[in-house]
């Protein structure tokens, strides 16, 4: 088995969901949305049963925002999550010491890192959910919880 070649995840229900809501609201005729998702598949596939999560996110950011204006917010929100799930995985109890370069334990992590901020966090809300206000709350909260360690 070749041990170099990178595991990628399916896109998840939520992805497949937000795909076909926009492809209704936005009016895409089939052709228009199988083409649309065989360009974010590189050919892969027509379907997005078969597409995985980068290409899922890659597509649903160009329905949402076809000029590509909020690119840069995204870009800000994507580093701040970064940082707080890389904060979280020194954190013992939550997601330290775990190997965060393997994908599934990575959505595991992901998974706890959001089921200790609704239960703890001030927004009680999952990362995917916050706002960037919101997201620098929580980069406090979860700086300030791995310093007590």
């Amino acid at each position: 088995m070749n041990m170099n070649r990178k595991l990628t995840l399916p896109a998840t229900n939520e992805q497949k969901k937000l795909i076909h809501r926009l492809k209704r609201q936005l009016c895409l005729d089939e052709d228009t949305y199988r083409n649309l998702i065989s360009q974010y598949s590189g050919g892969r596939t027509d379907t997005s049963a078969l597409l995985n999560k980068d290409e899922a996110r890659r597509l649903i950011s160009n329905l949402i925002d076809p000029e590509g204006k909020h690119v840069k917010d995204e870009k800000r929100k994507y580093n701040l999550v970064c940082r707080i799930y890389r904060t979280s995985c020194e954190i013992s109890g939550l997601n330290a010491p775990y190997d965060v370069d393997d994908p599934i334990e990575r959505q595991m992590n992901i998974a706890k890192l959001n089921r200790w901020l609704r239960q703890y966090g001030r927004c009680k809300k999952p990362i995917s959910q916050q706002s960037y206000e919101e997201l620098k709350q929580t980069y406090r909260q979860i700086v300030a919880r791995a310093n007590k360690e």
